[in-house]
């Protein structure tokens, strides 16, 4: 009886136990007490139900494996909920709003996010503070230096520098970004670049030794993949992000309870902004609290230390390492060797711009350059300059790895 099961769990392909990982969670939320040992046993089943769900053709039909993301994003948040964060109903709330409560938890546009600390549309740019500056648990990742902080302020993937729009005006412009994204997909999607398995295997896969070796094709190629590999999970998160937000608000929800969820490109002048500022924070929290969980519970180094805020970064990336390849089911040894570096180099890089800003600000001055000052507009070019080169050479370096251990007989 158990090896049929076994046979089943691996062969099944259906997205339906996803659906059924909510009812579970929704369940574990909003009729279990915070401490109860049921808990640990929903996750568990939680987990079990999205494996099924992360191979099934449904989810890795959605451009950019965001869909398996997705899926393996959730079993993560669910932990943060049920068994770290530990949610529970308001007080002396009736059964149906405890199951109110609970599924509005699921659906929420920042998940994780307490609507405490998730902003609403500001009315003014100045107004506008995300979440990152106020939430103890991520303020390791993106906090920086007085200036930093100050231009998060009004910068970011949950702020907006615009006034709260209409429901009419708010489903006009969630439409066109739905249409413009999908376009986007669909155009790259159907005119892919030819490429043959030589133009991979027939070179190494760094080139920070090799800068003069390389040829304009290999350039191309690498420039090619780091391009696709950002701007399709972009177009497919911000469609995903606009359908739901439009079929919510269409069903009675506010538009203020559905920010932008990307940040503006022209605060990712480093590589801690890009993430901070830039990229979205759907797993963010979920990652972060189980990095600081480790930090602070498992390993009780201090909160409001340096060494436990890099900690959490490198713990933090390396979190989402293990998703990006539970998501894929890529598991062979060189694969995981591959994501895991990638995703490590990420936070080292982040903490050598941290010593780097650090040094230079020790040196040569603590102040922020005027905003019409030409040195600040430099500077700005150098730091998109590297944003962009660190992305191509870990990048396409992970993805010439990847293609090589997925065809070892090439």
């Amino acid at each position: 009886m158990s090896s049929g099961f076994m046979t089943w769990f691996t062969t099944v392909d259906s997205i339906l136990p996803f659906f059924g990982a909510h009812v579970l969670l929704a369940i574990g939320l909003g009729y279990t007490q915070p401490s109860s040992t049921v808990r640990p046993l929903l996750l568990l089943l939680i987990i079990a139900f999205c494996l099924i769900s992360v191979r099934s053709t449904v989810s890795r039909s959605i451009p950019g494996e965001i869909g398996g993301e997705y899926v393996i994003g959730f079993i993560f948040h669910a932990s943060h909920f049920l068994c770290l964060a530990k949610l529970s109903p308001p007080p002396k709330s009736t059964e149906r709003g405890r199951w109110t409560w609970s599924t509005n938890q699921l659906f929420e546009a920042r998940w994780g996010i307490s609507t405490k600390i998730l902003p609403s549309w500001p009315k003014r740019s100045k107004d506008a503070i995300p979440s990152i500056a106020t939430d103890k648990d991520i303020l390791a990742l993106t906090s920086i230096d007085k200036d930093t902080k100050t231009a998060r302020s009004s910068t970011g993937p949950d702020s907006t520098r615009g006034l709260i729009p209409s429901r009419q005006a708010f489903l006009l412009r969630r439409t066109w970004d739905l249409a413009w994204t999908i376009s986007i997909i669909w155009l790259l999607k159907s005119n892919r670049l030819l490429i043959y398995p030589d133009d991979i295997t027939s070179v190494p896969h760094g080139f920070l030794h090799r800068l003069a070796d390389i040829t304009p094709r290999e350039a191309f190629i690498r420039v090619y993949f780091t391009f696709l590999g950002w701007v399709i999970p972009y177009c497919t998160l911000r469609a995903g992000h606009s359908l739901a937000g439009c079929i919510c608000v269409l069903c009675g929800d506010l538009p203020e309870r559905w920010p932008p969820l990307f940040g503006s490109i022209g605060d990712a002048y480093t590589i801690r902004r890009f993430y901070a500022l830039f990229w979205h924070h759907l797993m963010r929290k979920a990652f972060t609290s189980h990095a600081v969980f480790i930090v602070n519970k498992v390993l009780h180094l201090p909160r409001n230390n340096p060494v436990s805020r890099y900690l959490i970064i490198i713990l933090t990336f390396l979190i989402s390492a293990g998703l990006h390849l539970a998501a894929g089911m890529a598991l062979s040894e060189c694969v995981v060797y591959a994501q895991t570096r990638y995703f490590f180099s990420i936070a080292a890089v982040i903490i050598l711009e941290d010593a780097v800003i650090w040094l230079y600000k020790s040196k040569f001055s603590s102040s922020a350059l005027p905003a019409d000052d030409p040195r600040r507009t430099l500077w700005r070019l150098v730091g998109y300059s590297w944003v962009a080169f660190f992305h191509v050479w870990s990048s396409s370096k992970t993805t010439f790895s990847s293609f090589c251990c997925a065809h070892p007989d090439l």
